[in-house]
């Protein structure tokens, strides 16, 4: 079974996007395929949960947050945030910009702690994925 978590920005333009923009057919395929595959299981964590009800209208909120609901959900817990702590250090010390109030590093930490595959279309998971091999490589080194 893979479990693959979903990042906000996959499910916001599944779930609450214009049909006939491209950016949301994509998004909604992709959602739709992994959501159907006998194989796969959809995660999330309440971060994500909370980054994709924070924009919906009243309206869809119950229909948004019962899809929600069929996915594993899995916490954001001390241990990713040590993890991700560590993370955002080895950024600034490599002078990479990181947004702070974003919630990219978690993630990545989330799915890195799980087992789990992520699913994103931000620019900046790679970096990340990067230096959490960085800060790995450094603590096998001392």
């Amino acid at each position: 079974m893979r479990l693959v978590l979903l990042d906000a920005n996959i499910l916001i333009g599944a779930l609450d996007g214009e049909p006939g923009n491209d950016a949301h057919d994509d998004a909604l395929r992709k959602f739709e395929e992994l959501a159907n595959d006998p194989g796969v299981k959809l995660a999330i964590s309440p971060l994500v949960r909370y980054e994709v009800l924070r924009g919906m209208s009243e309206d869809d909120i119950d229909f948004v947050n019962a899809q929600l609901n069929d996915m594993k959900e899995f916490e954001v817990r001390g241990i990713e945030a040590i993890r991700a702590a560590e993370v955002f250090r080895r950024a600034r010390q490599q002078d990479i910009k990181l947004d702070k109030r974003k919630f990219d590093v978690f993630h990545c930490v989330c799915a890195e702690l799980n087992d789990l595959e992520l699913l994103s279309k931000d620019a900046d998971i790679e970096t990340i994925q990067n230096l959490m091999k960085a800060v790995d490589e450094n603590a096998q080194a001392h």
